[in-house]
């Protein structure tokens, strides 16, 4: 669970989010090691944007303080399918934030699953929940 670049700021500021309550993964990170002083790099995500997939969206701070995420997400194509959901809490400034991430592997046409992710990262005034919905 690490910073994402603003590339994932950006592609979250363009997706929809709000709701109740729910949610657990981690994001996907790589690290350059051409360089002795190369810093972490985050790999955009991948995949065509499909919010039309998600559904029963939910986005709330649970009993304890932490921010939790859920829903379902539904294959309509001809073809299975991979879903990678991604969750930001907060206002979006075009910088470094923090996300988090499930993939949702191999989800049969005509088919759906449910999804939790837990321990969103959020600042302390929390602030609206972004969601982007991407199928491979």
């Amino acid at each position: 669970m690490r910073a994402l670049a603003v590339v994932m700021v950006l592609l979250l500021a363009g997706c929809g989010g709000g709701g109740g309550e729910t949610p657990t993964s981690k994001p996907t990170t790589t690290k350059t090691t051409a360089k002795a002083t190369a810093k972490p790099t985050i790999a955009a995500p991948t995949g065509t944007p499909a919010p039309e997939a998600l559904s029963l969206f939910r986005c709330a701070k649970d009993t304890k303080g932490r921010w939790r995420a859920s829903g379902t997400i539904a294959n309509t194509g001809k073809t299975k399918a991979t879903y990678q959901v991604t969750v930001y809490i907060g206002e979006a400034t075009g910088s470094e934030e923090k996300a988090k991430t499930k993939q949702l592997p191999n989800i049969q046409a005509g088919g759906s699953a449910k999804f939790a992710i837990a321990k969103v990262p959020a600042p302390k005034d929390g602030g609206p929940c972004h969601v982007q919905v991407l199928r491979r």
